[in-house]
Parts: structure tokens; C-alpha cells; sequence
């Protein structure tokens, strides 16, 4: 497997991939998931989405 096998297809793949997820995003079926996703950084520490076990942090003296 060399360049001179691949290589003129890489940019017909890079552009098809870039495209299908062009596409994607802009699915109006994915905004609910997308906008969800964009408030996550600010989402409350007490948020039931997440695991209420606090870490291990006893330290042994």
C-alpha cells in the first residue's frame, strides 16, 4: 500500500467525509442533541444527568 496506490482518492474521501457531516449537522432532527450538548459546560454540579458518588480523596496518614 503506497501513495501511488491511494493517493488520488484521498481528496475525493476527505471531500464525501466532509460533506456527510456537513449534512448531519444540519439534520433538524439532531438540534435537540446539539443544543443539549452546548450546555453542558454549564451545567450545575448538583445536575441529575450526573454521578452523585463523589470521588475518593481520603488521604492516609
Amino acid at each position: 500500500m503506497s501513495y501511488d496506490v491511494y493517493g488520488p482518492f484521498i481528496p475525493v474521501i476527505m471531500l464525501i467525509t466532509f460533506l456527510g457531516l456537513f449534512i448531519w449537522v444540519l439534520l433538524p432532527g439532531n438540534k435537540k442533541r446539539f443544543d443539549e450538548a452546548s450546555q453542558l459546560p454549564f451545567a450545575d454540579e448538583g445536575d441529575s444527568n450526573r454521578d452523585e458518588t463523589p470521588p475518593n480523596r481520603s488521604v492516609e496518614k
